[in-house]
């Protein structure tokens, strides 16, 4: 009988239907094996060992594998096709061979020391595929092993030695890491960008010309240029001065004289054909933007539904950075867009793309489904979503570009306006036919018709709008664009872009509002701490350059140790003279307020505390009065406000702000410690209703408004309703009830024959409800 170990139940049961009944499958749930929590874990003195524990959910786990270990013959361990699972492999191995750190073996042990361990390694589960693997094991590949034992070690090593020196210098419970950091440091400095921005005014100006004496189309034109001293003999002698129009009066001066014009003609006609090659197949960045752009969905829940989709033998591994597609899927996908699609959308040759990016693993393949052929079943919902994106970007990527014939217009004024209007028609769909078939279409070529003109026409101007516009800050960033972003500066790898982004908003760094990410004041604290003492640690090329450093220990080319040692010897000495040098005063000062203290009339200074900015006396602590930063709560005197009655012990209750933000407490703690949920108004009644308060409300990391007579009113916005008109939040509600009332009609499902279809009922299935029971005491 033989042991076959893979990482989940649903990984196991997929497996079990290929392999026959001398294969019995056991899951490990992951790694159950790891750096204590309670110590550093590696020892520098001792050439960088690794102190390695079984975790409190593996011990169970291992304790089971052992006794089913025991009456195996051989052990393959089939965990996924990465240095993670790589590195889960050989923690098995370790302990199921009874490699322990006690020098004396039970006789168990040493039954287990004799076994024969194989690795066997698929990326994608299919009887094939699976058959293949299983006849051709292997050894452990340890040079996967030590690349990722020299990124958790260097991880630890960084987080254990800055995470205490930001205790002692900003607060406690803050952590440092070496990628999280450096993705903290994109958004903080997205955000600085945005509040030193100055927007800008500009006017454009739009005329609206049709053919004279026709009742033709109108065709709308965008004012571009302007020749001061117009000669229709010398024109081409002559450069046009583009026009920039910042005001008002700029504006009313430049109408005037278009209106001023007695005629305007037609002076070119350009037409060109262009053509659009299709998207390249998806690779795990891609599927993460272009899930978040699609669905919503960040990039912690996409990576999730991948994985089961992957174990369920749906499609091939979907950690990935590579565009290649096998030989047998590129025959397969000409076959099915030939037969189904038309053998007109079918090029001669199949398409290859390439990666920019030097570190790619080009061996491996992208992201792409196991068959087109399969019968597609018990799928939720989101995991139509994540397969039909997979199943479209594949086919796609193999079908001719599309072309479109793009027209430019340029009128201009006999006193020397020129207008440019430009439109497009798409002449062939090519690869946008099957995205538009499937309903599914990521980013539609807009076409535009205009009217037959031809050059020389003479037109008549219909009118002429004018519009005021100013600049906008750069974006903040989102799911899709803050992977793209770690992509190109090369942070991170591909299995490493859903943890970064889902810690660094555990650790309270980063919220949400909306779908885009902003940093709370602690972010801007520690990473001007981070970039003024330790910019080594938090240098975009530094942990790009470590990630190549990573690659090499993979490929053999270079040891761990030496690589993790060169770095930890100066970095270690750089923390120890930074404890000394650095006072908390230095980062917890966050400059003057304008406000006077009411209680001593000292002036009020901004300090970063446990639970974010506040406002605090400058005679500190002389005086030890605070307040929060938006003063609710606090009278002008600088009293706390009795907000109701404590009904435990007649005490007032005031407002406090605490880890998951403000609450009442009774004025009367520790004797009384009595707390109650504190519902913040924004003083904007609710507008479909007009009975309730609109309140603010909270779940996970975003914030949005609801009305406080829920459920009775439904109504929810993430718009801010002191921002917002009125109308605007009624359209949106309209919108959010429109959506529920149709369903979902974006979800696919993968037909007998192949073909994606249109589910457009929405799921009865009851979610599940999660109950926590109440022990009664004996």
């Amino acid at each position: 009988m033989k042991l076959v170990i893979v990482e989940s139940p649903t990984k196991a049961k997929t497996l079990s239907s290929f392999l026959g009944k001398d294969y019995i499958v056991r899951a490990s749930y992951g790694h159950v094996r790891d750096l204590p929590k309670s110590k550093l874990g590696v020892s520098p003195e001792n050439n960088y060992q690794v102190d390695y524990e079984v975790t409190d959910k593996g011990k169970k786990v291992v304790k089971d594998l052992k006794k089913d270990a025991e009456e195996a013959d051989e052990i393959l361990l089939a965990t996924d096709p990465d240095r993670e699972g790589e590195a889960i492999s050989w923690h098995l191995k370790n302990l199921l061979e009874g490699a322990t750190r006690s020098k004396r073996k039970s006789k168990k042990e040493e039954s287990l020391s004799g076994k024969i361990f194989k690795r066997v390694v698929f990326h994608e589960i299919t009887e094939k595929e699976i058959q293949n693997a299983f006849s051709h094991p292997h050894e452990l590949n340890y040079n996967l092993v030590d690349s990722q034992q020299a990124r958790r070690v260097l991880d630890r090593l960084v987080g254990y030695k800055l995470s205490p020196l930001l205790w002692k210098k900003v607060r406690y419970g803050l952590s440092a890491g070496r990628v999280q950091s450096v993705a903290v440091r994109m958004i903080v400095e997205r955000e600085k960008e945005r509040m030193s921005f100055v927007p800008d005014e500009y006017w454009s100006v739009d005329g609206i010309f049709e053919k004279k004496d026709t009742q033709e189309s109108k065709v709308k034109a965008n004012l571009i240029e302007f020749y001061e001293n117009l000669d229709p003999k010398n024109r081409n002698d002559v450069k046009p001065t583009k026009v920039e129009v910042r005001n008002a009066g700029q504006v009313n001066e430049i109408v005037s004289k278009i209106k001023s014009a007695s005629s305007f003609v037609v002076e070119s006609v350009d037409k060109s054909s262009k053509r659009r090659n299709p998207y390249p197949p998806l690779k795990t960045s891609t599927l993460q933007q272009s899930a978040s752009n699609l669905f919503g969905f960040v990039s912690k829940k996409t990576m999730s539904i991948a994985q089961k989709l992957f174990e369920k033998g749906l499609i091939t591994y979907h950690r990935t950075d590579s565009f290649n597609l096998s030989p047998k899927f590129l025959e397969e996908a000409r076959e099915y867009i030939s037969s189904e699609i038309g053998k007109e959308y079918l090029p001669d040759h199949p398409n290859f793309y390439k990666s920019n990016k030097k570190s790619a693993q080009e061996a491996h393949e992208a992201i792409r489904p196991t068959s087109l052929n399969l019968k597609i079943k018990g799928l939720t919902d989101e995991e139509y979503k994540i397969y039909s994106l997979i199943f479209k970007r594949a086919i796609e990527s193999q079908m001719l570009p599309m072309e479109y014939l793009q027209t430019t217009y340029k009128i201009i004024s006999d006193n020397g306006y020129v207008f440019r209007a430009t439109g497009s028609i798409v002449t062939f769909e090519g690869w946008g036919a099957f995205g538009k078939r499937l309903n599914l279409v990521e980013e539609e070529e807009g076409s535009s018709v205009l009217p037959s003109l031809s050059e020389g026409d003479v037109l008549n101007m219909f009118d002429l709008e004018t519009k005021q516009h100013f600049t906008q800050p750069p974006a903040r960033y989102s799911d899709a664009t803050l992977v793209k972003a770690l992509e190109d500066f090369e942070i991170g790898r591909p299995s490493t872009y859903a943890p970064t982004i889902s810690t660094i908003q555990e650790r309270g760094y980063v919220k949400k509002e909306g779908k885009y990410f902003y940093p709370d004041e602690v972010a801007f604290v520690v990473t001007d701490l981070l970039v003024k003492h330790f910019p080594e640690v938090i240098d975009y090329q530094f942990t790009a350059q470590m990630e190549n450093k990573f690659d090499m220990i993979a490929e053999g080319e270079a040891e761990w140790v030496p690589i993790i040692k060169d770095f930890y010897e100066p970095f270690e000495a750089h923390v120890k003279e930074k404890d000394q040098e650095l006072q908390k005063a230095d980062f917890t000062f966050m400059g003057y307020s304008e406000e006077i203290c009411p209680k001593c009339g000292s002036k009020m200074m901004f300090k970063l505390g446990k639970f974010g900015k506040f406002l605090s006396c400058s005679n500190y602590p002389v005086c030890e009065f605070a307040k929060p930063v938006d003063s609710e709560g606090f009278d002008e005197k600088g009293d706390q406000i009795e907000f109701e009655i404590c009904e435990k012990c007649g005490g007032g209750m005031v407002l406090k702000m605490g880890r998951f933000g403000k609450f009442l407490a009774c004025k009367n703690f520790p004797k009384c410690k009595n707390i109650k949920k504190y519902v913040q108004k924004v003083g904007v009644k609710c507008p479909i209703c007009s009975e309730g308060d609109l309140i603010v409300k909270k779940f996970r990391s975003s914030t949005f408004y609801g009305c406080s007579k829920y459920p009775d009113c439904k109504f929810r916005t993430s718009k801010n309703p002191l921002e917002t008109p009125t109308e605007v939040l009624v359209a949106s509600y309209e919108k959010n009830e429109t959506f529920e009332k149709e369903g979902n009609i974006q979800t696919k499902a993968i037909g007998k024959e192949g073909f994606l279809k249109s589910k457009d009922k929405k799921s009865t299935k009851p979610r599940k409800k999660s109950l926590r029971v109440k022990r009664k005491p004996a």
